[in-house]
């Protein structure tokens, strides 16, 4: 698959023109990891976000007694790493790759660059961010709505 067409099937960039996904192509970068290659760690300063060219990662998080907590595990065509480029907080989770792992990297400070200078490309990039974050949002509180209601039901 190439560059183009994975980038072009995630959602921050699904609804970007080809001269725009050049434009996006233009900025990022691709890594190789190995089995067992941290790309990033919990509590790191976020850098950049990822897109799976070939292979998966696991995304997992430490717990509070120092035991890991699974998160997902992503595939080719998968993406991590978006939300800090909002808010800047440090990263949340672990990935780690599972397998030979190919990501494109997309730089958070080139992608701001390119934001500001190009504001269809920005407005384009900001609304798909943010419904995909209303999203999660709505599936949080489902999942937060079913254990709460489930824990109510012990007593």
């Amino acid at each position: 698959m190439s560059q183009k067409s994975l980038l072009n099937n995630i959602y921050l960039f699904k609804e970007m023109s080809d001269q725009e996904l050049t434009q996006i192509m233009a900025i990022a970068e691709t890594q190789s990891h190995s089995p067992g290659d941290e790309i990033f760690s919990q509590g790191d300063k976020a850098t950049a976000l990822y897109v799976i060219s070939y292979g998966s990662v696991r995304i997992h998080r430490e717990g509070q007694e120092g035991n890991e907590i699974p998160v997902a595990t992503l595939g080719t065509g998968g993406h991590f790493g978006e939300m800090a480029f909002i808010d800047e907080e440090k990263r949340s989770a672990t990935v780690t790759a599972i397998e030979k792992t190919d990501v494109v990297k997309v730089s958070y400070v080139k992608l701001m660059g390119l934001l500001e200078a190009n504001p269809q490309i920005s407005i384009k990039f900001y609304r798909a961010l943010a419904k995909f974050l209303c999203g999660r949002l709505r599936l949080t509180t489902t999942d937060l709505s079913f254990a709460r209601e489930k824990n109510l039901r012990h007593f």
